[in-house]
């Protein structure tokens, strides 16, 4: 399974920075067991040493808020330089966390995307409006760390994100227009947004650029599970053809190699 968060030390070369990796949502997951949570990022940077360079590595679609704060105020503090890379996908509180970086790289083909906190809530109207306040003092502490990192005002920063419609989605090259990053790296690697369907307004030039990203990546990841399973195969991603309903049928059972190949070929095409 791949590694959604991890933190390496380089080894055999001191000056080589560790590694971090947020590849994940922030906070605890109750879904799936997973998320990235602050206290442990917190311990990590405490074992990892004081003097030691960084590199942060993000593909996150955010998380909660709390975490995310909590998260970028351990990097800030960290002394050793912190060098943060968006791989793939910087949205919601894992921008605030990119913040922390002293430099800020981001792949040509990744995004951005900066909202106001959002919750879900139950109570009388009394309650509704204490939420509400609770949100909008969210929002403004979020601000300004966007504002001391950009140099653009609070207030241009909201009025932004209101104009675009509550989601400021944004290209390698206008976040560093914006000032949310310093340099757009050529990537290596593809990158592929994670969790980019959790939202409604993804802009259509954003989304068909990392629909061509993902699939690409997904012929790479089957060619390389037909490879290393010693058969030769050939598996075309392409949507899910509508079908008749038939009648309830026999169907031999699967061996065990036919059904672990299945079900890696349809997680590839659900995620």
């Amino acid at each position: 399974m791949a590694r959604k968060y991890s933190i390496i030390r380089a080894e055999g070369d001191a000056t080589k920075p560790a590694e971090m990796l947020l590849y994940d949502v922030i906070g605890a997951d109750p879904w799936t067991g997973g998320g990235i949570t602050a206290e442990r990022v917190l311990a990590d940077l405490k074992a990892l040493g004081q003097d030691s360079a960084i590199d942060v590595r993000i593909n996150s679609p955010g998380g909660e808020v709390y975490e995310g704060v909590a998260i970028y105020n351990a990097l800030a503090r960290h002394p050793g330089k912190v060098t943060v890379h968006i791989d793939g996908f910087a949205a919601s509180i894992a921008t605030l966390i990119a913040m922390a970086g002293d430099e800020i790289r981001v792949a040509e083909n990744a995004v951005w995307m900066v909202h106001q906190p959002w919750t879900f809530a139950m109570g009388n109207a009394p309650e509704m409006r204490r939420i509400a306040d609770s949100l909008d003092k969210h929002w403004a502490a979020m601000l300004t760390t966007y504002e001391r990192r950009t140099g653009r005002a609070a207030a241009e920063l909201a009025q932004r994100v209101t104009d675009a419609g509550g989601e400021w989605w944004m290209t390698a090259a206008e976040a560093v227009a914006e000032g949310f990053a310093d340099t757009v790296v050529d990537p290596s690697e593809d990158a592929v947004a994670y969790g980019l369907g959790r939202f409604g307004k993804v802009p259509e030039r954003i989304a068909a650029s990392l629909r061509t990203d993902a699939d690409e990546a997904r012929n790479s990841v089957l060619a390389n599970l037909a490879q290393s399973l010693g058969r030769a195969a050939a598996v075309e991603l392409s949507p899910p053809r509508k079908t008749v309903a038939q009648a309830p049928t026999h169907t031999p059972a699967e061996d065990p190699d036919q059904a672990r190949r299945r079900r890696v070929v349809e997680v590839l095409r659900l995620s």
